[in-house]
């Protein structure tokens, strides 16, 4: 879809409903993980808190996304524990945020968004099946009632050297029946929510399901404490969210920058580190969740890092957390309904109310519920027909696949990703390698031909297997190399090309060599020792190429388009001229196979051209056509040369017709000031002359006859603006008024108007009636004596 239809899909609030299922679905996920963030990282808690509000509210109004959620993030733990230690205090991290935002800022306006575009679809998608088995691996714990490990992070070893096997040790040793019974229970919810009979139950569709599991695991927990005191979680077990006391307490959770340590250099590098790594994951997790979005909108990642640098500015100006986009988030909104970036600013305007009306009732929420959402979303990132679906794909898309998950859980997100990009590169390169040129031999009326045709990409890799083939072509050779399907040619490879021509003129091989678009003219400007023949049949074999690229276009569009368009009965007979080079169904937005179309010089309907006349009739008789339209031009250079009244010739003598019409209408014409507009006013009369033509042909008259519903028209099409214009032509209405006032009979005491049936043009013309004959005479000169014509 285009830009402006992406973004207003982006605020379509048709799915207000969705959107607020997603966004709080996705609030509830988000606060333990903004509050286990900011314990990790060293920051006060409400940092995390803070960075989530600007991640959803400022990032989220800013940012055309419109699935991604932005907030603190696992993978800028390490960068944030480092820069406190190198700056020293909370306040000069601030500061650098800010300066990070305002980096972010610039790389957006460098338009460094295109960085994400060099991933391959194979890693992103990998990236998202690791983050899945992450999802599910890291809330195993929680299940059995283990919650210390507040941090999900993405990598399955985290940066202080902690293992999983020792963490999945602790919650074994530390199992809780209550949160598992908790876990289970919220994973038989969801599940059953997935059901098609809950999706067909208007009232269960109507309630989020991750709703039911926090409000049952809130219910669950409060049983447990009713039965047994000693059953119920509590601690680190339960969401920890701060409770301030007063309006001064919770207005002392914001802090300012320290900008006096705007001098320290060490300020920029700490900020240099965030806008880096807070950069790319954004950029890679937009990627990802735009092959989340079931709407399958693009994300513009410029303006994504100008929304990000923004956001990031706003949170180190409150004292909040580096924020970034956030898959994690993301895919639970999108798993939840969400479809908009009303999903986001829902979610960071719960955050923010959280923590000023309910704070305390969010900390009754058990970790093993939330734990049941991320197991189920998890699920979804990773589930084994993604895996089954790439392997099908063949090597080149399983292995970087397979590679980037085996990274990312051994490592962590931007490592893992770099290693899967890396084997994608290699595997491009194997296949630019393997498939930038194709050869094919065939032989002309004796004559051997090799036609080359180069790939999309053909760089330097190329260069040493295309100049083996031309070096081993025989004498006497033709050598087509057809460069029209590459969107890059290495400047290595043309200039070894063109280095061939020269040595190939020694062994009598001729080189046509095909670029595409501009390129292609200019090589053949910049060639002036190529040959009329080359350059000839270089032009001439380019309209084959046109013409794979129209068919490619028209079925890629419509894979049945041709099939539909040899099936049209088209309704229209267009008569047109020669010299008009728009096709008919450009101008009328036809399809092809809609409209009838003959062409001549002048748009011309004369009775002695068997050609118009066999059209004619095929059209009337055989396609049983319901319109005929004679469609002239301004800027017709038929109707010029009959002005201008050239010397004789086969065209001249084909637009003697145009010149009757001219002297037929001389008073009209020579009333008007300016060449050009006796010039335009002829077109117009020429074509009203042709339409009248028409209506006199045999097969029309035939057709009125029969009482067949056939219209004639005429048209004048502006060349400059592009607008048709209808003359409202109407034969039989003309034909009716000289019937009935211009008809006369030649007799000694001067003309006598006759009763009878004219089928003339109202000009000077004679029929025959049986008994003598009927003229029809054109309006007379007002200034002339009664009964002269």
């Amino acid at each position: 879809m285009s830009t402006a239809a992406a973004r207003t899909k982006t605020w379509d609030f048709s799915y207000f409903k969705s959107d607020l299922q997603g966004g709080l679905v996705s609030f509830l996920v988000a606060v333990p993980l903004c509050l286990g963030i900011a314990l990790a990282s060293g920051a006060p808690l409400f940092a995390g808190i803070i960075a989530g509000i600007v991640g959803g509210v400022v990032v989220g109004a800013l940012s055309r996304s419109a699935v991604s959620i932005s907030g603190p993030e696992a993978g800028l733990i390490l960068v944030v524990v480092s820069s406190l230690e190198a700056l020293g205090s909370f306040g000069a991290l601030q500061l650098a945020l800010c300066i990070a935002g305002v980096m972010q800022i610039g790389l957006g306006i460098a338009k460094a968004g295109i960085i994400s575009n060099f991933f391959p679809s194979s890693v992103i998608k990998g990236m998202l099946a690791a983050i899945g088995i992450i999802l599910i691996l890291k809330q195993l714990p929680h299940v059995l009632g283990y919650d210390a490990d507040a941090v999900e992070s993405l990598a399955l070893f985290s940066w202080n050297g902690g293992e999983l096997e020792s963490l999945l040790a602790h919650a074994v040793q530390e199992f809780n029946p209550t949160a598992l019974v908790i876990a289970l229970a919220s994973l038989a919810v969801l599940l059953f929510w997935e059901r098609p009979m809950c999706r067909r139950n208007a009232v269960l569709a109507a309630i989020p399901a991750a709703l039911v599991v926090i409000v049952l695991g809130v219910a669950l927990n409060a049983a447990a404490a009713l039965l047994n005191p000693a059953f119920a979680l509590a601690g680190t077990h339960l969401v920890q969210l701060p409770v301030p006391q007063s309006a001064a307490e919770f207005m002392q959770l914001f802090t300012l920058p320290d900008f006096s340590q705007i001098t320290n250099p060490k300020i920029y590098s700490a900020a240099f580190a965030i806008a880096l790594v807070a950069s790319l994951e954004a950029l890679l997790a937009v990627e990802a969740t735009d092959e989340l979005d079931p709407l399958k909108r693009k994300t513009p990642t410029n303006h994504e890092l100008k929304a990000q640098g923004a956001g990031n500015i706003v949170s180190g100006l409150l004292g909040g957390l580096p924020l970034t986009s956030v898959i994690v988030r993301s895919s639970v909104s999108i798993n939840a309904g969400g479809r908009t970036k009303v999903a986001a600013l829902v979610h960071g305007s719960f955050l923010l109310l959280s923590v000023l009306v309910f704070p305390r009732l969010l900390n009754l929420v058990p970790w093993a519920a939330l734990a049941a959402i991320l197991l189920v979303t998890g699920y979804k990132l990773a589930r084994v027909s993604i895996f089954r679906q790439h392997f099908q794909a063949g090597l080149t898309e399983f292995l970087p696949f397979i590679v980037t998950i085996a990274a990312i859980l051994l490592t962590d997100l931007l490592i893992g990703i770099g290693v899967g990009a890396a084997v994608g590169l290699f595997f491009i390169l194997r296949e630019t390698y393997k498939n930038a040129h194709l050869f094919q031999h065939y032989s002309v009326a004796g004559q051997e031909h090799l036609r080359i045709n180069l790939g999309e990409h053909v760089s330097f890799l190329n260069k040493a297997s295309i100049m083996t083939v031309l070096k081993d072509i025989p004498m006497d050779t033709t050598v087509e190399i057809d460069g029209t399907n590459s969107i890059y040619i290495d400047r290595d490879v043309l200039s070894a090309i063109e280095n061939f021509r020269e040595t190939a003129r020694q062994r009598n091989i001729q080189l046509i060599f095909l670029r595409k678009g501009d390129d292609y003219a200019h090589s053949i400007a910049a060639q002036p020792h190529v040959s009329t023949k080359e350059a000839d049949f270089e032009a001439y074999y380019k309209l084959f190429q046109n013409n794979r690229d129209w068919v490619a276009e028209k079925l890629r569009r419509n894979p049945r388009f041709f099939e539909a368009t040899a099936q049209q009965s088209p309704k229209f007979l267009f008569v047109g001229c020669s010299d008009n080079h728009i096709a008919v169904s450009e101008m009328t937005g036809t399809a092809p196979g809609e409209v009838f179309v003959h062409r001549n010089v002048a748009n011309l309907v004369v009775s002695t051209d068997l050609n118009l006349a066999s059209v004619l009739h095929y059209a009337v008789e055989t396609l049983h056509i319901q319109h005929i339209i004679v469609c002239g031009h301004y800027g017709c250079r038929g109707v010029k040369t009959a002005m201008q009244n050239t010397e004789p010739g086969v065209v001249s003598s084909w637009l003697s017709n145009v010149r009757d019409v001219m002297r037929r209408h001389a008073h009209e014409l020579g009333a008007l000031e300016t060449e050009d507009e006796r010039y335009r006013r002829l077109v117009e009369l020429n074509v009203i002359e042709q339409v009248y033509n028409l209506h006199q042909s045999p097969t029309v008259q035939q057709a009125y006859a029969r009482e067949t519903p056939l219209h004639l028209h005429g048209w004048v099409y502006d060349i400059h603006g592009g607008v048709i214009q209808d003359l409202e032509v109407d034969v039989r209405r003309d034909f009716a008024e000289y019937d009935t006032i211009f008809r006369y009979q030649v007799a000694p005491e001067g003309l006598r108007r006759l009763s009878g049936q004219l089928h003339q043009a109202p000009s000077i013309y004679s029929v025959s009636t049986g008994r003598s004959p009927i003229i029809a005479i054109p309006p007379f000169d007002g200034d002339a004596a009664l009964g002269v014509p």
